[in-house]
């Protein structure tokens, strides 16, 4: 199992727009919250009052950076480095922003994860750069993140603090391989993809690395875990179907379900929680070769049909929730790039956010420490 991510099905590169373009049926009536992308665009006063800052990737330089915008489209530049650089996981303070830095070396893949701060000041080189060093996720109180890394094997689960030479911990090692570590909300557990019996399967394990429990067992892949905010559940997706589909579990390993129901009828993917913890946002596509990837949403705690957000007219992808659960951005090919848009969580007001040539995608919105100064920005020594 190679989950490899400078080379993960995302923009970037050559434009992988054939890859990326999921496939998704039309709008159902009642189905395009809100009238969908034809509602107008969000209004300048409603853009002020959104939180938070949204860090993504950008194609508009001679390689690939990570950039902030503000939902009102005020840009800065975050990272410069000569490597591709992608934003992973802002830190729990919102202080910094753990990047992965990738490159090819000598005709070898080489990944480092790098710690950049918003405001300024050296960035912390957290893993030299090696093989395989992704999948960043924080504990909620910022003192240690887990991480996929070869340093010691094929690909095991380690645990660090965020800091440079830090002691590494191998949490989870098999031969075979460990991947996609998420901490749970209260830092007590860490659920993580295992190749150890055969297939890719969900397991979860306490913070420290024991008490290992196999959450799901078939003979197709389990991937991508994450944990809802409030706890009460474990995204993932998997091709046990024989199509790829977004599902949810408890953290025991009971109730097991698909999120989507019958509404979708292609591959899903790209899950993202809603900052309450009820509702999943998600990428799915049809059968038809003319379809465009859409963006659905579905209600986890009450269950029922999802409900498309995007009309299917264009590509869309890679949906991200505010802080406040009130909007999403994503991004789209719909001006014939790839730009980012807001939208209210209904899928109303579909607002274009970024206007660079050169794709802007993956992004992550959170709620930086301090406010951020007007202008281009650069971490020092990068």
């Amino acid at each position: 199992m190679t989950r490899d991510f400078a080379k993960r099905a995302w923009w970037g590169g050559a434009r992988r727009l054939a890859v990326l373009a999921l496939l998704g049926a039309g709008c159902k009536a009642g189905m395009c919250g809100g009238g969908a992308s034809g509602s107008g665009p969000l209004t300048e006063q409603e853009r002020q009052g959104m939180p938070g800052v949204i860090a993504f990737v950008s194609e508009r330089g001679p390689q690939k950076d990570v950039w902030l915008v503000r939902p009102t489209g005020e840009e800065s530049q975050l990272t410069r480095a000569p490597e591709d650089e992608f934003p992973a996981a802002p830190s729990p303070d919102g202080a910094a922003l753990v990047v992965v830095a990738s490159a090819e070396v000598g005709g070898l893949h080489v990944e480092q994860l790098r710690l950049v701060p918003l405001e300024g000041g050296p960035v912390v080189m957290l893993t030299e750069p090696r093989g395989r060093a992704r999948n960043p996720s924080w504990s909620p109180d910022g003192s240690w993140f887990v991480a996929e890394s070869d340093a010691q094997g094929f690909s095991d689960v380690v645990r660090q603090a965020p800091r440079a030479g830090a002691e590494v911990t191998r949490l989870a090692t098999a031969r075979e391989g460990n991947f996609e570590p998420s901490v749970s909300p209260d830092g007590t557990q860490v659920a993580f993809v295992s190749s150890r019996e055969g297939d890719p399967e969900i397991y979860v394990m306490k913070a420290d690395g024991t008490d290992v429990r196999r959450l799901t067992a078939f003979y197709k892949e389990d991937m991508a875990p994450r944990w809802s905010p409030d706890g009460k559940w474990i995204s993932f997706v998997s091709d046990r179907e024989g199509r790829t589909r977004v599902f949810v579990v408890n953290p025991d390993g009971t109730g097991m379900k698909a999120v989507s129901g019958s509404a979708t009828t292609g591959e899903e993917r790209e899950p993202a929680w809603s900052p309450d913890g009820r509702k999943l946002a998600f990428v799915a596509r049809g059968k038809g070769p003319q379809d465009k990837a859409r963006i659905w949403v579905a209600d986890v705690v009450a269950g029922g049909e999802p409900v498309a957000l995007t009309d299917g007219k264009s590509t869309d992808d890679q949906p991200a929730w505010s802080p406040d659960g009130k909007y999403l951005v994503f991004p789209s090919e719909r001006t014939g790039d790839v730009e980012l848009f807001l939208m209210r969580a209904d899928g109303s007001g579909q607002t274009q956010l970024t206007k660079s040539k050169g794709a802007d995608w993956l992004p992550r919105w959170f709620v930086p420490k301090a406010p951020l100064p007007a202008g281009a920005t650069r971490a020092e020594g990068h």
